[in-house]
């Protein structure tokens, strides 16, 4: 048996409240390539002139017009985000499969299973904290007369459920849900996979190097296989309502319309800044909460 099934079992609650803080502590240092990624996302929309050339462009233009705290918007609300969505979609996942491990029901098959439900529960649940967090990031890039001017992630919510009602809240839904089933299903199983890979296959102890080698990798899949829903997930819910009528109808559209306009490599814009606010966000995410687990189970389990 390899040591990462000999781990404590850790109660819901605490696997729950482990997520968000990690998710909240890393959300601290990537919040500026959530920023670039959303940008970038955006930029060319509908075959319109893009805002940046390149990823560097971006960033010089952000720092020039929008200063350090332009880089910052929206900080609030991907708080609140991680406090709703990752404590949901990572907490759940984590206590599912330790209820499988405990079992003797963890396959592959178990487990990806637990990981899109848990995944696509999360999103639709967080879909009015995500919606907040893409305008409020991306209002800088428009107009002053076009902008929403959201003071933080609670009046955003209040603002749209009153300008767009209660649908409007759940703008995109689909998107998100599909792009959280797959992050979950490739960011935090091939987490899992790859730290019993390389205890079993490279005698690699369960420390800062495993975690950060299996985080590396986790990154990588995870940033390929999202980024394409993740950008029809920003158009889609940053889109404009004109005459009480949205831009587009729903995922469909938006994907044939970006296909039409801007081609298929579109799918992956912004998936530099996507890649490093993944594989960063990702390190941290699960260096975080390894680190917090290892000290509940010091304190609060030494007699089990």
């Amino acid at each position: 048996m390899s040591n990462e099934q000999k781990k404590k079992v850790l109660p819901f609650y605490v696997n729950f409240t482990i997520a968000g803080l990690s998710g909240m502590g890393a959300a601290v240092f990537v919040h500026p390539l959530e920023v670039l990624k959303f940008r970038m996302q955006l930029s060319g929309e509908k075959g319109a002139t893009s805002d940046h050339k390149n990823s560097i462009h971006a960033i010089i233009n952000m720092a020039k017009t929008e200063k350090l705290s332009g880089f910052y918007k929206g900080i609030t609300a991907n708080f609140v985000r991680q406090v709703v969505f990752t404590s949901t979609r990572v907490g759940c996942y984590t206590s599912l499969v330790d209820e499988l491990k405990k079992r003797g029901q963890s396959t592959v098959i178990n487990n990806a299973i637990a990981s899109m439900s848990t995944g696509a529960f999360a999103a639709f649940i967080s879909t009015p904290t995500d919606i907040a967090v893409v305008r409020m990031t991306a209002d800088g890039r428009l107009p002053v007369e076009s902008r929403r001017n959201y003071k933080n992630a609670f009046d955003a919510l209040i603002k749209i459920r009153k300008d767009e009602g209660i649908s409007g809240l759940w703008r995109g839904t689909v998107a998100t849900m599909l792009r959280a089933m797959t992050a979950n299903l490739t960011q935090l199983m091939s987490y899992d996979e790859a730290k019993v890979y390389m205890m079993d296959n490279y005698n690699m102890e369960n420390g800062l190097k495993l975690h950060t080698v299996a985080s590396m990798i986790s990154g990588i899949v995870y940033s390929v296989c999202s980024n394409p829903m993740d950008v029809l997930k920003t158009r889609i819910q940053q889109q404009k309502i004109v005459d009480g009528k949205p831009e587009y109808s729903g995922i469909i559209e938006v994907a044939s319309i970006l296909l039409k306009t801007e081609g298929i490599t579109a799918l992956w814009k912004g998936w530099p800044f996507y890649y490093l606010r993944v594989a960063p966000g990702t390190i941290l995410l699960f260096i975080f909460m390894e680190q917090l687990k290892k000290g509940y189970e010091d304190n609060f389990m030494k007699d089990q």
